[in-house]
């Protein structure tokens, strides 16, 4: 198992030069092919009669909006260039990508609903690299996010403004017994053979019927994994996602392995939940599944 094609939304300036860093990081070590996504909003006027006054707002400005929309889509191609020049990677279409190529890159321009498109795009692609929620990103950065997690089936690499400079030597696996860590354990196999330590963390006990960090430590250690088993303490009135974060930078982990949404997607939004706290909180990369 390897990852050979890596998808990369460019929405922002910001936001996209995140995810290219990210993503050339994995590509230059596995020979893989990013395919660099920018979709702009699809504009329509509406017909006449009552409509809300956002469609008002469509119909008074549209040739302003769709000025605005080409002209971001041409600053970030523009962009998408210079990074490649930058890193060193050629442009070239995928179905043109050989592994002694080594890592190549694509781009796309397309007019789609970037909310439920992209995450269709994804679902034919190893891997998919995002940068963490921005002030630049458009306001439902949230939503995006979670709807590619779940919608593409796909695992996703999130990381920050400092973006992923070099592979990860280091990575904590945040482990509960769950399927959606199970998942996000066979996803990263690619790059947990490539670490040099992993740990597996469990912050209490796993629920009832799953299988202890001991268990999935043995079976990395199988596919020749240099991995141990952590288990920090929770005290009174410690979350556990506060625990976790502070327990992984105590480890220097250069990564974070970890299933997405365990619980229902709408009992996390309530209660706030594990995985909304590492997307909001965490400066370690994140590669999650669900």
């Amino acid at each position: 198992m390897t990852y050979k094609l890596i998808m990369t939304p460019y929405l922002t300036s910001r936001s996209g030069q995140c995810g290219f860093d990210a993503g050339v990081v994995i590509a230059k070590r596995f020979k893989a092919h990013l395919d660099v996504v920018h979709m702009r909003r699809r504009l329509s006027v509406p017909a006449s009669g009552y409509y809300p006054i956002a469609e008002t707002y469509i119909e008074e400005n549209f040739d302003a909006l769709m000025a605005s929309e080409k002209q971001l889509a041409s600053d970030l191609k523009h962009l998408f260039k210079d990074q490649c020049v930058k890193q060193s990677i050629d442009i070239l279409e995928a179905a043109n990508h050989t592994d002694d190529k080594g890592a190549t890159a694509s781009w796309s321009d397309l007019t789609a609903n970037y909310l439920y498109d992209l995450a269709a795009r994804a679902r034919i692609t190893d891997l998919i690299c995002m940068a963490r929620p921005g002030a630049d990103m458009p306001g439902n950065e949230i939503d995006l996010i979670t709807e590619i997690i779940f919608q593409s089936g796909r695992p996703t690499l999130i990381v920050g403004d400092d973006a992923m400079t070099k592979f990860p030597e280091t990575i904590a696996v945040a482990w509960n017994g769950g399927r959606e860590a199970a998942r996000a354990l066979d996803a990263a196999l690619p790059i947990l053979k490539q670490a040099q330590q992993v740990f597996v963390t469990t912050i209490g006990k796993p629920a009832w019927a799953c299988e202890p960090s001991e268990k999935a430590v043995a079976y990395l250690r199988l596919h020749g994994i240099n991995a141990l088993c952590s288990h920090p303490q929770l005290k009174k009135h410690e979350k556990a996602e506060a625990v976790f974060l502070e327990h992984a930078k105590e480890r220097e982990a250069e990564l974070i392995v970890m299933g997405a949404y365990s619980h229902s997607r709408w009992r996390e939004v309530v209660l706030g939940g594990f995985t909304r706290h590492m997307l909001r909180n965490s400066d370690i990369p994140l590669l999650m599944a669900h």
